[in-house]
């Protein structure tokens, strides 16, 4: 049983198409965020330091109904402990950061996203699969609910500038 951070890093990889949300305008309009690198970390069973790199979305575009859109999504510096819990719009679980905040299964191509609201979301075909098994493969344990219950995973945001609002 071992430890793991997720790093939601400031570097940027490319970029993303992505609708608003709720309000996603008929999915006709799309907004260019960029794509992070996100890094699991930890030890494995032989003590050997292991880096495993993702990209992903991190800011979304928020558009109530009746409102304007706007860019949003977590900032500043900042870490938590994960929870493994429903996710009622993704239908299915992921990891909690705190609130509506989520590291959750991300588009399949980046550049036909779905609607984002400032989750972290894991992009790439069987990602997020890999995502979980480095995990699970780097604690030790084979239950997301055992690695929350006993709190061995957390997230630590790296300091990034929110983007403009981009218009595809």
């Amino acid at each position: 049983m071992r430890p793991v951070k997720i790093i939601v890093s400031s570097f940027t990889l490319g970029n993303a198409h992505i609708t608003s949300f709720p309000d996603d305008q008929n999915s006709r309009i799309l907004y260019k965020v960029p794509l992070y690198r996100v890094y699991v970390e930890g030890r494995d069973a032989a003590n050997n330091l292991v880096q495993e790199d993702f990209e992903a979305v991190r800011f979304g575009v928020h558009k109530p109904y009746s409102s304007h859109p706007r860019m949003v999504g977590l900032a500043e510096a900042q870490t938590y402990n994960l929870t493994w819990d429903w996710v009622t719009t993704m239908q299915e679980d992921a990891w909690r950061v705190y609130d509506g905040f989520f590291i959750h299964r991300g588009p399949r191509d980046p550049m036909f996203g779905f609607g984002s609201i400032g989750c972290v979301e894991i992009c790439g075909i069987g990602e997020w699969d890999r995502f979980n098994n480095t995990i699970l493969n780097l604690t030790g344990l084979t239950s997301f609910t055992e690695i929350s219950n006993k709190q061995l995973l957390t997230a630590e945001y790296e300091s990034a500038t929110r983007p403009p609002l981009t218009l595809v």
